[in-house]
């Protein structure tokens, strides 16, 4: 417990910072007048610098065999960038679209490496430390369910200092913990000569991309939608952070009782059923108007995305445990970030012209494609369980 400790401190303290920013950033930047296609295109900064950053920082720490160092890096842009948007709204500066747009790619390029980089770390280090990946990574998930709830009740939308002002101080706190991680990684680089290339050939790693892309666009729908839905609904600030709480309270819970699940199926099969049960889910929101039902709803989200990332982390760290780990976690990320990015393009002029119904009606069927995906790789792959 001991040893992984400064992880589990930067775990709760980096999600901390999603768990303000992915619920209220959307209604915030309503608040600076971005609607629609602006909104959409500011929204989609963040999944499309995971275009680039992710891969990129994937290869550095496979080269240099470094980790923790390349995560405080990470941390100290990031803390620029949050400081930067706090400073200039606190001095009454109006940035319009182009400053929100360049603050929120300032933003993505740096805060997304934050959570990959921790990745690599926990995957490495939880065997030696014994325990699991998903023991260590709940961790973030609990420091996203308290900023998401507490969020609601302490950041007033209709200010635009206190949204920037929390974020900067979760992404301080991120960067102290940082500190106290070794800056070089124990294991050797084990980096395949063959790369990118050799990565991209294997036909069951691609069909795990074309699942985590489609998924990715779907879950797009909920990060981008699912806050304004519910303030369309007449819902509190408060209440949708118990929202966004509850789905994030039933994702701790299932990454601390995975394991089980993990040594009686393969990692494909569990996400071809996770991403089943998140067609269901987003087509259950494209038809519910109740806010309380909603709410009852909100467990599934453990299945719909903490189950599904542990299954495709699962997958990529064991297939390629022995080479390129990190730029393998790397693509991983990037085929999520393009998801996001297309989804979060689509669904805001989607959701201004017609609603959150077509929204999650169309993210259902993204869902659907991208389960077809998983069970093509089922049926292809060798991988067992664990």
């Amino acid at each position: 417990m001991r040893r992984t400790l400064p992880l589990r401190v930067y775990y709760v303290a980096a999600f901390a910072v999603g768990g303000v920013y992915l619920p209220y950033f959307p209604r915030w930047l309503e608040g600076r007048g971005m609607l629609g296609l602006r909104l959409g295109l500011i929204s989609a900064a963040a999944p499309a610098m995971g275009l680039v950053a992710p891969t990129v920082f994937g290869v550095l720490a496979d080269a240099l065999a470094v980790r923790a160092g390349l995560l405080q890096w990470a941390c100290a842009g990031a803390l620029i960038a949050f400081a930067a948007l706090t400073l200039a709204v606190t001095f009454g500066a109006v940035l319009g679209f182009g400053g929100l747009f360049l603050a929120a790619v300032a933003i993505a390029l740096f805060r997304t490496p934050m959570l990959l980089m921790a990745d690599v770390v926990a995957i490495e280090h939880a065997p030696r430390a014994g325990t699991s990946y998903g023991r260590l990574r709940l961790w973030g998930s609990l420091g996203f369910l308290a900023a998401a709830l507490l969020g609601g009740y302490a950041v007033d939308l209709r200010r635009a200092i206190p949204f920037p002002s929390a974020c900067t101080l979760a992404v301080a706190a991120a960067l102290a913990a940082s500190l106290a991680l070794p800056r070089e990684g124990r294991l050797p680089a084990r980096t395949d000569r063959r790369g990118l290339v050799h990565l991209l050939s294997d036909g069951d790693f691609r069909l795990l991309l074309f699942a985590a892309f489609l998924g990715n666009c779907a879950q797009g729908a909920y990060d981008m939608c699912f806050s304004l839905r519910l303030f369309d609904l007449g819902v509190s600030r408060g209440l949708v952070g118990v929202a966004w709480a509850v789905g994030t309270g039933a994702e701790v819970f299932l990454m601390a009782s995975a394991a089980p699940l993990f040594r009686s199926s393969s990692a494909p099969a569990l996400l071809t059923l996770a991403l089943s049960v998140a067609a269901v889910r987003w087509a259950l929101l494209a038809v519910v108007r109740s806010s309380a039902v909603l709410l009852l709803l909100q467990p599934l989200h453990a299945i719909s995305f903490g189950l599904v990332w542990l299954a495709e982390v699962s997958y990529t760290s064991r297939r390629f445990a022995s080479n390129s780990p990190g730029t393998a976690q790397g693509l991983l990320v990037t085929a999520m970030g393009a998801g996001s990015s297309a989804g979060m393009l689509i669904w805001g002029p989607v959701y201004q012209r017609w609603g959150g119904s077509i929204v999650f009606a169309g993210a259902a069927c993204f869902a659907v494609c991208a389960s077809g995906s998983a069970f093509a790789l089922v049926r292809s792959s060798t991988f067992s369980p664990q």
